[in-house]
């Protein structure tokens, strides 16, 4: 590969999923931190990593809007590219919850951010998949969640800034469109061919709308009923259908996809814990630990195998 087809030029805007990860990882250790009350290191470890990616993420992509703004463009009308545009209001979202209880302003001024990013992407993003017809019933996959399940994202913090109408209101366009989507993905699955090798790890975003669904919910009401069972119980099998065929995920090379493991994976952990909150059965306190042990796991070798791709120079690439 020549360097002309290696440079910042060829940013993947997919490693915007490893800020959500991140971001949601530090949110379930300090659950298990304040469990044991022990002190906030390890999540803080991880919050300012995931601010650091951002800016790193944030300043990659900035140069290429003014560098390479066809580019950017190209991105925003790829069937796969453009959803990734949603892990950059949606690690905001996240990050706001972990500020939250340190700079009560600053969650504000950074959930405001996100949020509106949210909506404009949701808005932007729907209207294309209305008009332009280019869009194949092939071409989707789990990707196109992730501009959707924004939208559940966001009471997690905003039931702390705002009122109940503008998070209902987001809440409610995501489990809308979220219920569509699953519709259409399982079309896809049952009677297309198969998802490409690179994006069979994106399955796992499947586990977040129910997870981050079942959470907000929790905020939004504060009570443990009959609809937040059912969105547990649907993410709870989800997650075992997964580990049930757990060696199709990790039988392939290391893709920037894989990062799409992390995300779900931390959303279904926080669901555990606010399980185990409400019913305080210790059923739930123990999959919540070994749920912990994964996750730190699972971090750290996505991290590994991305410092890999760097040292490769193959981060940073054309693709085909």
């Amino acid at each position: 590969m020549t360097n002309d087809q290696r440079s910042i030029r060829y940013f993947p805007i997919a490693l915007f999923a490893s800020v959500m990860g991140i971001s949601g990882a530090a949110i379930a250790l300090k659950q298990f931190e304040q469990l044991y009350e022990l002190e906030p290191s390890i999540s803080t470890v991880f919050l300012i990593m995931a601010v650091l990616l951002f800016i790193i993420n944030g300043g990659m992509l900035l140069y290429r809007v003014i560098a390479h703004t066809e580019d950017v463009a190209t991105d925003f009308n790829h069937p796969v590219k453009m959803n990734f545009f949603g892990a950059i209001s949606i690690s905001l979202l996240l990050i706001s919850v972990l500020f939250y209880d340190i700079q009560q302003l600053t969650s504000l001024i950074i959930w405001g951010i996100g949020s509106l990013l949210q909506l404009g992407l949701t808005l932007l993003i729907l209207t294309k998949l209305m008009w332009k017809s280019a869009f194949q019933i092939q071409q989707f996959n789990p990707v196109w969640f992730i501009p959707i399940v924004g939208n559940i994202v966001v009471p997690l913090a905003g039931v702390f800034h705002v009122g109940a109408f503008i998070n209902w209101l987001f809440f409610s366009i995501g489990i809308l469109f979220s219920i569509i989507y699953m519709t259409l993905f399982m079309n896809r699955m049952f009677f297309h061919p198969s998802l490409p090798r690179q994006l069979i790890p994106t399955l796992f975003i499947l586990l977040a709308p129910p997870s981050i669904g079942f959470m907000s919910y929790i905020k939004l009401t504060g009570k443990l009923d009959v609809f937040a069972y059912i969105l547990y119980g649907i993410a709870f099998y989800l997650g075992l259908l997964f580990l049930f065929q757990i060696k199709r995920f990790f039988s392939g090379p290391f893709f920037i996809s894989w990062w799409a493991f992390l995300f779900p994976s931390a959303a279904i952990t926080n669901a555990t814990f606010l399980m185990y909150e409400k019913t305080g059965e210790m059923f739930f306190r123990m999959l919540f630990q070994l749920q912990i042990i994964g996750l730190v796991i699972l971090t750290l070798v996505l991290i590994w195998k991305t410092v890999e791709l760097v040292k490769m120079k193959a981060l940073c690439k054309k693709s085909g």
